[in-house]
């Protein structure tokens, strides 16, 4: 258990509360235990976090805070707050970066890329198709437990086959492994949100070099 115990806890009960209530009126009314509860241990967490990579991992780290309010102006769901915290660690303005989530339903990190540039897809797919260790690297933190995220693409692009043995990552526009914690992780995200970042490095590192 550390300084940040109750984040976690502390989220899911403001979040659930405002699934229920998502306007403006409500939130207002309750946007100092917003501020109390989420934002402001969270923006430690980002600093703490982001100190403890840098030294750990000899790598400037970036944190970013998401913000609460949607931004619905291309969206039919105009419920104006997001329902989750969620927060991010880049690195040297590489596309890969570290993320932490949680909400109502889930408590999980991540590492990988949401969206590939558009420049680094083709060399993405090259990478792939060479059957490179980029492949093998993400294989090997799903054999520590991590879930991969689902391909954007329905079907293989061109040049490449159908059948093509690495199919599923060539219809990829963007990846991110998961990693669920359990209410004990939870409660020490000072400790496990680094080990576990660091167990996903290698990962994180080969990733970056297929992107560039």
């Amino acid at each position: 258990m550390d300084g940040f115990h109750d984040l976690v806890s502390g989220s899911r009960r403001f979040f659930a509360q405002l699934a229920a209530n998502n306007d403006r009126a409500w939130f207002a009314d309750h946007k100092a235990d917003y501020e109390a509860r989420v934002k402001r241990p969270a923006a430690l967490l980002l600093d703490d976090i982001a100190a403890t990579l840098s030294r750990d991992l000899n790598v400037a780290t970036k944190p970013k805070l998401y913000r609460v309010h949607r931004d619905v102006r291309f969206s039919k769901d105009k419920t104006p707050y997001n329902t989750h915290l969620h927060m991010q660690w880049s690195m040297q303005d590489a596309p890969v970066c570290y993320l932490f989530g949680a909400s109502a339903e889930y408590c999980k990190l991540g590492v990988g890329a949401m969206v590939f540039p558009k420049d680094a897809i083709t060399m993405w797919r090259a990478r792939v198709d060479e059957g490179a260790d980029v492949v093998e690297a993400a294989a090997a933190l799903q054999a520590a437990g991590w879930e991969m995220s689902e391909p954007e693409l329905k079907r293989v692009p061109a040049p490449y086959a159908p059948d093509h043995p690495q199919a599923e990552h060539l219809k990829r526009k963007g990846l991110i492994l998961w990693h669920d914690l359990s209410e004990a992780e939870a409660q020490s995200l000072t400790t496990v949100l680094p080990a576990r970042f660091t167990e996903a490095d290698g990962f994180r590192r080969v990733l970056v070099s297929a992107l560039a």
